[in-house]
This record gives structure tokens, sequence and C-alpha cells, in this order.
């Protein structure tokens, strides 16, 4: 029953049989093999430097390896970048169109905190899966509290106790 499945599934996106197969198809689905996983992920993880620049850092790297490979970097900002800095980074990787893509992805996610407003939540982490076809979740979590504040909360209502007793 699985074997059919996956041979109907395998007709209507038309690709062949091992995922990680080197043959080319006429697929409309692009299929990472194995050599190209492995330049992803060295290109991926050589740029750091230019993540950096950019005002990022890949903090954690996923491969996914199946029937549609999908290759998961998780990046967080360590800084914001003024928009001309931007536009300088990216000219740099006229050349690479993946770190382009990832670069712009990142810069576009870090402006969503702005839809936010003032709430108790902040840029987290981006991740951005790179596989067919390709997206990226930003991710939002509450802000920590300044631990000085709490401790002056807590003696306060400590405080407030131990006067109405």
């Amino acid at each position: 029953m699985i074997k059919d499945l996956f041979e109907q599934l395998k007709k209507k996106v038309d690709i062949s049989s091992d995922p990680l197969s080197t043959e080319d198809t006429n697929s409309p689905i692009t299929k990472l093999t194995t050599d190209k996983l492995k330049a992803i992920v060295a290109d991926l993880t050589n740029a750091g430097p230019i993540f950096e620049e950019a005002g990022f850092i890949m903090e954690q790297l996923e491969v996914e390896v199946g029937l549609l490979p999908k290759i998961v970097p998780q990046f967080h900002q360590i800084k914001k970048v003024a928009k001309e800095d931007e536009e300088a980074v990216l000219q740099q990787l006229s050349d690479r169109k993946l770190l382009q893509f990832v670069l712009q992805s990142l810069f576009k996610s870090s402006r969503m905190e702005a839809l936010l407003g003032n709430t108790d939540l902040g840029l987290h982490a981006i991740e951005i899966e790179i596989s067919a076809p390709p997206s990226v979740r930003t991710i939002f979590k509450r802000k920590p509290a300044n631990p000085s504040s709490e401790k002056l909360d807590t003696n306060a209502q400590t405080t407030d106790k131990i006067t109405h007793h």
C-alpha cells in the first residue's frame, strides 16, 4: 500500500525513486542531489563573516533528506544594519544567488518586528527553508523581563504584606 502511494506520488511530481540520485529529470520541482546538498551546506557554513556583516549569525542548520530534501538554516539577529549597508552586502554577492536570497529573506523578516508594535514579543529567530518551494519562518518570543525590576516588585509585595499584618 505504501509502495503504491509512493509510486502515485512519484508520477505526480515526476521525480526518481531515489531522492539523492544524480540523474537529471525534467521535473518542475528542483531536486537536491547529494552534491547540491553538500554545496549548499558548504556555502552557508562558509558565509559566516558575510552573515555577521549583515547583522546575523547562523545558530543552527538542519539537513532533511527525503523525497523532497531541504536545508533549514536558523539565524539570530546580532545587530541592526542600515539600509545602505544591506544593499552593499547584497551587491558583494551578485554572483551568489543563494546567499542573496538568504540575506534578502533575513532583512525582510527582521523588519517584521515593527509590525508587532509595542508588545512583549521580540524577534527571536529566522528560519529559511531551502527546498521546493522555499519558505521563510520568522519566530517571535516573549522578551525576557528585567530581573532587577522583578526583584523590586517581589520585595514591594513582601513589604506590603508585612505592613498590613
